[in-house]
């Protein structure tokens, strides 16, 4: 994308582009002002910060008062104004998503998806019918998602180009997500007594062209369903190895929920390999205190049959900043899966949990950790047999 080649005027005229579509993201938002700030354009810049915050009760706290991207506009009394807006608006928001009870849950994006799906083959230009019918008139949640993990239409039917025979396939499967919200909601009841301090943002579910499994966003949870269509009818072989091994039947959509929702309430910042490793084990430790199975299964399974030599490699590895052999790594490497980092993390977070003679605490504590040298330390891991 072009900010992050830090094309800021192509970026700008992007973002610029996608407001004039309708586009309701509050990333989205952030984005187009800070677009417009890096380059000098501070008059709109606050223009849209003050809408963003305005009319979409824009939040994102940490990167309003840190991020060097809105740095320009650092001097502007309108700031302290803005960040004074986002702050109220982050209170409300936490006080009306305090309940597993009340979040959105919501899926109208695959049914879109499918409805859209079905003229490709017959469209003059498949890229723009996508665009237009399926990700400009999609939801909050699939807005968030084109920023962060599509691209553009003519990206989406690039890659669902590649596969076509498992598109075909996973309709039915993807469109049983809706039936998952009675088990989701008890999980997250379950979390709430846990945790009380737990917010409980509102879940969309969307097909995003098998990039991307989940992530968190200030727009609520943000699951790729599509990643989530394996079963026994389901043909695989157009998949490359990551994606063999990275997608999961749709039973695992409580799981992979609950994950995103741990990362919606965590406060760290990783910096080293394991910062990011606890970031990424400590939710799926955290989802399988309250939620069913594990869609990262295939990494426990090898971690387990081989941890001694990983704990080994990863504690010499520890004080670099170098993820790539543990984490978002793509393609496994030989019997060796991608991403075991979530594992170590697991590990470290569960013996952390363990040691703790509070455990309400310790789960506080795991979503709260400011010094992850010391978490690490405090949980016994790295001495123990």
């Amino acid at each position: 994308m072009a900010r992050d080649k830090q094309d800021h005027q192509a970026a700008l005229d992007a973002y610029r582009k996608a407001a004039d579509s309708g586009y309701a993201s509050m990333m989205m938002d952030y984005a187009y002002a800070a677009s417009a700030a890096r380059l000098g354009r501070t008059e709109q810049a606050f223009a849209i910060l003050e809408q963003g915050v305005a009319q979409r009760r824009l939040r994102m706290l940490d990167v309003l008062e840190e991020d060097a991207d809105v740095a320009p506009l650092c001097a502007d009394p309108r700031r302290a104004r803005v960040v004074a807006a986002a702050r109220a608006n982050d209170l409300a928001y936490r006080a009306a998503h305090a309940s597993p009870d009340t979040f959105r849950y919501i899926t109208s994006d695959i049914a879109r998806f499918w409805s859209v799906d079905d003229r490709l083959g017959m469209a003059a230009d498949p890229a723009a019918l996508m665009e237009r019918e399926y990700l400009d008139s999609g939801t909050v949640g699939l807005h968030g998602f084109v920023h962060r993990r599509i691209g553009s239409g003519e990206q989406l039917v690039r890659r669902i180009g590649k596969h076509p025979a498992y598109d075909r396939a996973i309709r039915a499967t993807t469109s049983r997500a809706a039936a998952f919200e009675p088990e989701i909601r008890a999980g997250l009841r379950r979390f709430q007594a846990l945790y009380a301090a737990a917010v409980f943002p509102d879940i969309y579910f969307v097909i995003g062209g098998l990039r991307s499994g989940g992530t968190a966003s200030p727009d609520g949870l943000l699951i790729g369903t599509e990643m989530y269509g394996r079963g026994p009818d389901v043909p695989v072989g157009e998949l490359d190895a990551w994606l063999k091994t990275g997608t999961a039947d749709i039973d695992m959509l409580p799981s992979i929920v609950t994950h995103e929702l741990m990362h919606f309430q965590q406060q760290l910042d990783p910096q080293t390999l394991p910062g990011h490793a606890i970031k990424e084990g400590s939710c799926d430790f955290l989802a399988s205190l309250v939620a069913k199975g594990n869609f990262n299964a295939h990494l426990y399974r090898y971690g387990y049959a081989h941890e001694a030599q990983l704990k080994k490699e990863f504690l010499a590895a520890m004080d670099g900043v170098d993820v790539k052999r543990w984490l978002y790594s793509g393609a496994p490497d030989g019997e060796r899966p991608a991403d075991l980092g979530y594992f170590m993390g697991f590990r470290i977070t569960e013996a952390y949990y363990q040691q703790a003679k509070d455990k309400r605490q310790a789960i506080v504590d795991i979503l709260n950790i400011k010094d992850v040298k010391r978490f690490l330390a405090d949980s016994g891991y790295a001495s123990a047999p």
